[in-house]
């Protein structure tokens, strides 16, 4: 089809390597451009700069696969699955468990994909046209890899309806997985819905925070804001809490959360679940906790958000510190790239201010190696937080 021009002055971004084209940055579409459809991207001098996925309907216009004047090589798909599978497997911070993402999208050159493994099963979320197309070669990648039984789609259906793809569920290939799958995280037992818990399944982004909420864990009182199927509060059973209190607005969730504290707990923990809004539970909930976790979910989906988000997360975070007793640890997240590191500290500050409570960093969190994030792509980084005592 015929390339996609950038105004003149435009072309900075993709010269760095950035792999999104915004529409903003575009001057003349091709007539003929189908959704997924490989485009050429050109300055306004006509100089070719790179190749990628086109999305007509979308504000990323072009997710870029290739940069330079050079076409991907026909089978660029199924060279980077395989790369980024290898990563992993060759990965010393991801041993001990059966779990992990093979493909975390523009973070390992595959815009638009996300596979996430739960031992035998793995699950495919597409977001663009493009990958949906490709569908079928991703199902056939994941399928041949030892072990896997099961292929199944959960693609990202608001994504479907603003790219113009149908978006698809169900098994891709293999047999029917049984519902829950049980997954072996580092000794921790969890049963993950693949086929309709939240993304696909499970946070497995907050791997390394639940290791440490278990190291810190011991004798202590545990709240857990957010909680959806008890991740955290399921580590600190195991590394010996004394209690654990649970809050969040589903009733399956917690139903799923409550049997993973009973499997993992090692001796005598109280339990106590309470069903409601995290951000007005955390204004009542009763007793004072020694470990406080703190994980909303995504507050700004859009820059035009981060007022609101930002408000939102400095009242839980304030009503979280006036339930911590002196010493205790807190574990504070943001899951949005418009909220950046830098915004999260100031957001604690000012709950701090308000709480009249000093409060001492003493780490910063994030993703574990199998989220990794291009340094070409900073909006790929969402996941983050802070290690505080109070």
């Amino acid at each position: 089809m015929d390339p996609v021009v950038l105004h003149p002055g435009r072309d900075r971004a993709v010269r760095r390597r950035h792999p999104w084209v915004l529409s903003g940055a575009v001057a003349r579409e091709p007539g003929d451009g189908a959704p997924g459809a490989l485009a050429r991207v050109v300055s306004a001098e006509g100089e070719t700069l790179g190749w990628g996925d086109y999305a007509p309907r979308s504000q990323i216009r072009v997710r870029l696969v290739a940069f330079g004047k050079e076409a991907p090589a026909s089978d660029w798909l199924a060279a980077r699955l395989r790369a980024s599978a290898a990563r992993r497997a060759a990965d010393p911070l991801l041993a001990g468990t059966d779990a992990l993402r093979l493909a975390n999208a523009e973070g390992d050159g595959l815009p638009g994909l996300v596979l996430d493994r739960y031992a035998g099963v793995v699950a495919v979320r597409v977001s663009t046209a493009a990958m949906a197309a490709r569908r079928e070669e991703i199902a056939a990648f994941a399928a041949a890899l030892p072990g896997v039984a099961s292929v199944v789609a959960r693609d990202d259906a608001t994504a479907a309806r603003r790219d113009g793809f149908a978006a698809a569920a169900g098994v891709l290939a293999g047999a029917q997985p049984e519902a829950p799958v049980e997954i072996d995280e580092r000794g921790r037992r969890y049963r993950v819905d693949v086929a309709r818990g939240q993304k696909t399944g499970f946070y497995l982004d907050q791997r390394d925070a639940r290791d440490l909420v278990e190291s810190l864990a011991a004798g202590r009182r545990v709240l857990d804001l957010f909680a959806y199927t008890g991740g955290f509060a399921a580590a600190a059973a195991r590394g010996g809490a004394r209690a654990v209190t649970l809050v969040d607005s589903s009733s399956a969730a917690l139903a799923l959360a409550r049997e993973h504290v009973e499997r993992n707990r090692r001796g005598a923990c109280e339990l106590e679940v309470v069903e409601g809004d995290a951000f007005e539970a955390a204004r009542r909930v009763a007793g004072r906790f020694d470990l406080v976790v703190v994980d909303p979910p995504p507050l700004a989906r859009r820059s035009a958000d981060v007022p609101r988000a930002s408000r939102a997360y400095k009242d839980v975070f304030l009503h979280a510190l006036r339930a911590a007793e002196p010493g205790a640890f807190l574990l504070l997240f943001r899951c949005s790239h418009h909220v950046s590191r830098d915004l999260l500290r100031k957001i604690a500050f000012g709950a701090s201010l308000d709480a009249g409570r000093p409060v001492q960093v003493l780490r910063e969190l994030g993703a574990p190696s199998d989220h990794p994030v291009a340094l070409d792509h900073p909006e790929g980084e969402y996941l983050s937080g802070l290690l505080l005592r109070a």
